[in-house]
């Protein structure tokens, strides 16, 4: 072995153990040896230190030298905007207890690919399904929702940011970040316990840390660390005055956006560098981490949850070209919100997003908008990451003597330094070279001047990222009844702890009612915009007659409803998926009405012309019946209630109630006829009864004696429009004929008129009077395809508004699964095992609850 050789030394981030600096000191004569035994010109490598943290070694150009990283801590982790070899540990389960006393650990139920991450998918003993661990004691970032800071909380006890802040506040690729980032906790990992798991964090092996090193080496990172918020405290906001949202590039790569009153602004969404590299990537599909995999399949990287720089510090990246504004946003933020809670809805790809607002016109009505973001970002070479620039020439001994002279002046750690660090990478060198000369030949040399002077530098966007924000809807919100009485739709309010009811009401009493048919919220589940729209018409009016009735009705089947007063449209609500609006007058009435053929008269009618008369007429009769119904419904309605879930964006309850005051129901069954339009003409003689009068044509032989026999001797035929039903033609044979057996079959008795034979029907006719009943049903929204959550009728605060006279709030949320293959949601509605109505499956949970889920969850 060769003698120990002189090295440099770089420590980053903390300081070396004295088990570190032994390890390195062996790892270099180690490293010299294998590069003389093996005849090489340069040699690398990455180790693990003992300690925690890595170490570079490397020996090139007959220089020795050793760059070590240590872990993080807060205390000692000094931001210098350069990319680090650092992996957060990624949690994927569901919090099962986020409220907690301050000895205990936040509770959490695993997934199986979470338990063999936290051994390294190693062979060791898996961890318990369920850890309580003090990493996530996390309470919520008071600068960006202090409205989840409880505002009377007991001593004993911790509020985390799990209890509330929740991914479903969030909408597209950011809910999906923000349930991913919620897996990392804490990584100020020198103010947690030494217990298992509690510090844990993604280890790499040798083989594929040496590759990553010299990926990411070097590179300066545009206005993020790579290093998720040490506190482990969410970065992101959700609110109408401020949305954060992820956006697509052309090649498929995320943006951070930030949507507020002074515009549209994005950045690249900031990642953990070490998981962008391909080296990383093999790994993880070595060992089958299917949870990550899906992140980096997403996201190109697993994303490090931080946000964008604040005050003076975002001025100074919009300045280096990396914050750029997308578009305006005054139009919009010139109306009220709804809801503070109802940020920005966006779409998967974020190349959408909706959000409504409202304001009140110069009568002092309200009128609703809705407004649509649009995006289309092209993409910045390498994600906005700078290698180091090498210069070389003449000009190359001048530029870094200035630059080294800039560094020893420029505040260490600000954000203002690091964006001046990456802004030099930007400019061409000869701009560089230029301010150097100047400065250099300056008695003062260089000064704060130069400071200013690239601070204050504009450079060109890093990327052509194009958008707008247009109105796309606009309408009246009116109702002329007092607040308790109005429709209800509700809104999630952080502030109240629940859902509060909007106010149609106007300051002063209009001229004339509005109609209204107006979008009140919008929001995208997936990339379909689905919307909720207000309606009301107020003109009533008389409806016509609806019937198919006909002149003259016998068989078949008829109906005919008909109005009493003024009709009007009813349910103030209907949505993208969800239509119950119907048309209802005061009093309706439908008559049903079925004919049945019953046939002809057994026999046929006959009669004499008169007394004493030798003629007379022969006629029959084809009968039907009548079956009627009769419905006289009173006061019919139907109720449509919308109600936005608690910890939800992107969700809706509708509720539904149909109310029936009083209905009368009548049935009767009638027989009826209709006389056959062919008849004939008969004649006789008898010298008592039958002796005046003759039909023109007699030819019948014999000649009747005591009128016997009867002949049939004209035929009659009398059609009418509607005669058709009884017309069959000629029903004699020919004639004359012989009817003796029905005029005159008995020659001791006369009989003037008689014959027929009506089918035995039993008419009848009954009635009854129904009291007034009610039925419901509820409805919920939250998937590509809603759900029918029960068809009973909905409490009836769902129609009441909310605080009530007392100030007690509507209370209804949700949960859902928003990043993973798992597919799951439940709803604060019970069923009869009093467990919470719920929709696809996850073995994590009992249904029990409304649940916050971290990581992955691939089931």
């Amino acid at each position: 072995m060769h003698s120990p050789r002189p090295y440099g030394l770089l420590v980053v981030n903390g300081k070396l153990t004295e088990n570190d600096s032994l390890f390195i000191d062996h790892q270099l004569k180690k490293l010299s040896n294998q590069k003389a035994i093996s005849n090489l010109d340069s040699i690398r490598q990455v180790k693990d230190l003992p300690d925690g943290g890595y170490v570079i070694l490397q020996d090139m150009g007959g220089m020795l030298k050793a760059i070590a990283h240590k872990e993080l801590s807060l205390d000692e982790f000094e931001s210098d905007g350069l990319a680090k070899v650092y992996v957060p540990m990624l949690y994927s389960g569901v919090i099962t207890k986020a409220r907690i006393r301050k000895a205990e650990g936040v509770s959490l139920k695993l997934t199986e690919q979470s338990r063999r991450r936290l051994i390294n998918y190693s062979n060791e003993t898996l961890p318990n399904k369920e850890l309580h661990l003090q990493r996530f004691i996390i309470e919520p970032n008071a600068q960006t929702v202090p409205e989840f800071i409880p505002q009377n909380s007991f001593s004993d006890f911790i509020t985390t940011q799990y209890v509330q802040q929740r991914p479903t506040w969030y909408s597209g690729a950011m809910a999906e970040v923000m349930q991913i980032v919620g897996g990392y906790g804490r990584q100020d990992f020198n103010n947690l316990p030494d217990l298992p798991f509690e510090k844990s964090r993604i280890q790499i092996p040798e083989k594929y840390m040496e590759r990553i090193v010299q990926e990411i080496e070097g590179i300066r990172l545009p206005a993020y660390s790579g290093i998720p918020p040490l506190d482990g405290a969410f970065q992101y906001d959700y609110k109408f005055h401020s949305s954060d949202g992820v956006v697509f590039d052309t090649a498929n790569k995320p943006w951070l956006i930030r949507i507020r009153s002074n515009g549209v602004f994005a950045m690249p969404m900031p990642i953990v560098p070490v998981t962008a590299t391909r080296a990383f990537r093999e790994y993880v599909e070595e060992v089958g981490d299917e949870e990550v995999l899906k992140i980096l399949d997403r996201f190109a990287a697993m994303p490090s949850g931080e946000t964008f720089p604040t005050g003076a510090d975002f001025e100074a990246w919009r300045r280096t070209g990396v914050i750029i504004k997308v578009c305006d946003t005054a139009d919009f933020y010139s109306h009220t919100y709804y809801s503070p809670a109802c940020g920005w809805s966006l779409n998967l790809t974020g190349s959408e997003g909706f959000n409504t607002a409202y304001t009140y016109n110069h009568e002092g009505i309200a009128v609703g908008v809705a407004y649509k973001l649009r995006c289309e970002f092209s993409p910045v070479e390498n994600q906005g990451w700078l290698k180091a620039v090498k210069i070389t020439g003449e000009k190359a001994k001048v530029i870094s003597n200035y630059l080294s002279k800039l560094y020893e002046i420029l505040p260490k750690g600000d954000q203002k330094t690091l964006a001046i660090l990456y802004k030099l990478r930007r400019v061409n060198p000869e701009d560089i070279f230029q301010r150097a000369l100047t400065s250099l030949h300056d008695p003062l040399g260089v000064t704060g001047n130069d400071v200013r002077y690239w601070d204050n530098l504009e450079l060109e966007p890093i990327a052509s990222l194009r958008g707008n924000i247009s109105q796309v809807a606009k309408g009246f919100l009116y109702h002329h009844a007092k607040p308790e009485f109005q429709p209800q739709i509700k809104f999630p309010m952080v502030e109240m702890g629940g859902c509060i009811s909007f106010d149609f009401g106007a300051y002063t009493v209009p001229k004339q009612k509005p109609n209204c048919d107006t979008i009140m919220y919008g929001y995208y589940v997936g990339n379909n915009l689905k919307v909720i729209k207000y309606f009301v018409d107020w003109r009533g009016y008389q409806k016509q007659i609806e019937s198919n009735y006909e002149p003259m009705m016998t068989v078949g089947s008829w109906e005919q409803t008909e109005s009493s007063g003024s009709s009007s449209p009813q349910g103030y609500f209907y949505t993208t998926d969800f239509d119950f609006r119907e048309v209802f007058s005061p009093v309706v009435t439908t008559t049903t009405i079925k004919g049945e053929d019953k046939g002809f008269d057994s026999q046929p009618f006959f009669s004499f012309d008169a007394y004493f008369w030798r003629p007379g007429t022969l006629w029959r009769n084809r009968y039907y019946t009548h079956l009627t119904h009769t419905n006289q419904t009173q006061y019919d309605a139907v109720g449509l209630a919308v109600c936005i879930p608690y910890l939800t964006r992107n969700s809706m309850l509708l509720a539904k109630k149909d109310t029936m005051i009083g209905k009368k129901k009548s049935e009767s069954l009638a027989l009826k006829s209709m006389q056959d339009p062919t008849s004939y003409r008969y004649w006789t003689n008898d010298a008592v009864f039958a002796w005046a009068g003759g039909l023109e044509k007699m030819t019948g032989k014999p000649y009747p004696v005591n009128g016997n026999p009867v002949w049939v001797e004209i035929e009659n035929y009398n059609p009418s429009e509607y005669s058709d039903f009884a017309d069959q033609g000629s029903w004699l044979p020919a004639l004359p004929y012989d009817i003796t057996w029905l005029i005159h079959p008995d020659t001791n008795q006369w009989n003037h008129s008689g014959g027929g034979g009506a089918p035995k029907i039993k008419e009848y006719s009954i009635s009854n009077t129904e009291p007034s009943s009610t039925t419901g049903s509820l409805y919920f929204d939250i998937s590509e395809t809603p759900f029918q959550v029960h068809s009973r009728i909905p409490q009836e605060w769902y129609f009441y508004v909310s605080p009530d006279e007392y100030g007690n709030v509507f209370y209804r949320d949700a949960c859902k699964v928003v990043f993973g293959d798992s597919e799951y949601a439940n709803i604060s509605e019970t069923d009869q095992n009093n467990r919470r109505y719920k929709w696809g499956y996850s073995n994590l949970v009992e249904h029990k609850s409304a649940y916050h889920f971290i990581g992955v969850i691939n089931e």
